[in-house]
């Protein structure tokens, strides 16, 4: 090519697009029909503060290509939620996890691990925060069939409903409730979360086999899976939706809240809040506290109290 006719020619196009998978400092991003990978500019990592990573699955890119295939990504848009955590081993870093979320489905398991309610409402606060619809799924409910098993499942997914959160119990291994669960994925943006080994790529597989996503043991010393999924990725479905599926989230850790910012996150607080005697009430120790009357009286549950405790402490010591 001619140094005229090279000249004249127009220049690198700005696309939009959605980042699919990050890995290291290059990015997936799905232009289209097509994938590429493409480098940020370092301007987006300027100034970035206490956000560690200025890059998110789920981000909509805007993106300059240089027409061989190749490009690099100039900005990020405009998010309207986010799925985040403190990083580990950085100090009071924020790790974005998943950007621009539809819903998030708060996976458990009966057995193997079981069931943690005190992590479900960590999540669960954290999709408050960032008015995210969740669902909860309760899987292996396959293991230890019988009234006790039974009975231990019905008494989360009646817990749960009453807040108002849905719940699906349901067996990747036997195929129950997968097809509730695929019609609550279609044409949304939903990100998988909970404990290692509690199942997530086993309900992705069961739920479109084609994933062929790898699927971990749980470990008979601890009780729980080794991480199969190492980084996070966009997943399409063929009923128009995409999942993220995760790494074993065993801390989620909400950040950067006061501690008066805690209780409006627990739905079941919120009528009480405007009760109390002082507006600043933590709802720990104060006199003529609306919270702590509705928990003596049994309108409020010691679980989800001490749920709610746990994550004020972290506040007040600020880890979140």
């Amino acid at each position: 090519m001619s140094a005229d006719t090279a000249a004249h020619q127009p220049p690198p196009s700005p696309e939009e697009g959605l980042v699919i998978r990050i890995d290291s400092k290059r990015c997936h991003v799905e232009i289209g029909d097509k994938v590429l990978l493409l480098s940020p500019r370092g301007k987006l990592f300027a100034g970035k503060g206490r956000i560690k990573n200025p890059i998110a699955v789920g981000d909509r890119v805007r993106v300059t290509l240089d027409g061989e295939g190749g490009g690099s990504i100039e900005e990020v848009l405009p998010r309207h939620s986010r799925l985040a955590r403190a990083s580990a081993g950085e100090g009071k870093m924020l790790q974005v996890l998943v950007a621009n979320l539809d819903q998030a489905l708060v996976v458990s398991s009966i057995e193997e691990p079981e069931f943690r309610p005190h992590l479900v409402d960590r999540i669960l606060a954290g999709c408050e925060h960032e008015d995210i619809g969740a669902i909860i799924v309760i899987n292996k409910v396959d293991l230890g069939q019988g009234c006790l098993a039974d009975e231990r499942v019905q008494k989360w997914k009646t817990f749960y409903e009453k807040l108002g959160y849905e719940v699906l119990a349901v067996s990747a291994e036997t195929g129950l409730g997968v097809d509730v669960l695929h019609d609550d994925l279609a044409d949304k943006l939903t990100v998988f979360c909970g404990l290692s080994g509690v199942g997530k790529s086993s309900l992705l597989n069961a739920i479109q086999p084609g994933l062929a996503l790898a699927v971990g043991e749980v470990s008979e010393k601890w009780k729980e899976g080794r991480h199969t999924t190492t980084h996070s990725s966009l997943l399409r479905l063929d009923n128009g939706g995409h999942v993220v599926d995760t790494p074993g989230i065993r801390n989620f850790g909400l950040f950067g809240l006061e501690p008066r910012e805690i209780a409006p996150l627990f739905v079941e607080l919120r009528p009480y809040l405007s009760q109390c005697r002082f507006q600043d009430c933590l709802h720990t120790h104060e006199p003529r506290c609306a919270v702590k009357q509705a928990l003596e009286k049994g309108d409020l549950t010691q679980q989800r109290y001490d749920s709610y405790l746990e994550l004020l402490a972290d506040a007040e010591k600020g880890r979140l």
